[in-house]
């Protein structure tokens, strides 16, 4: 007769889903358990209230975080708004031209259009 199964109850199953819900990773989850990752990971692939606890509690940060980031925005936080146009609005940097330089043989008296353009007009 081997070791009796490993279950958790439903106060335990809240707990891992709290423990989600902070951001937890799963080593930190089973170390809070008193589990080894092995032990762990078998009661994941057996009890699919684990899996539904740990998705229900990374799925509440993700909209509170979410959340908390519009409401940063809505008050004027210029870094968020940035990020959230970026991020939900798809109002990324717009990537940069650059001239092949032996392509434009002009390029060459660029340098010193720009010295000449600093001279003292005649007058």
């Amino acid at each position: 007769m081997g070791r009796p199964i490993k279950e958790f109850d439903e106060d335990q199953i809240r707990q891992i889903e709290k423990l989600a819900e902070l951001g937890c990773t799963d080593a930190e989850i089973y170390g809070v358990m008193a589990v080894s990752k092995s032990t762990f990971a078998r009661i994941k692939d057996r009890d699919p209230r684990v899996n539904e606890a740990l998705s229900r509690g990374k799925g509440n940060l993700n909209v509170k975080l979410r959340r908390m980031q519009i409401e940063m925005a809505l008050s004027g936080s210029a870094p968020m708004l940035i990020h959230l146009g970026r991020a939900l609005l798809g109002q990324g940097p717009k990537p940069a031209v650059v001239e092949d330089q032996k392509a434009n043989p002009l390029t060459q008296f660029l340098p010193r259009a720009e010295t000449i353009k600093q001279l003292p007009a005649d007058g």
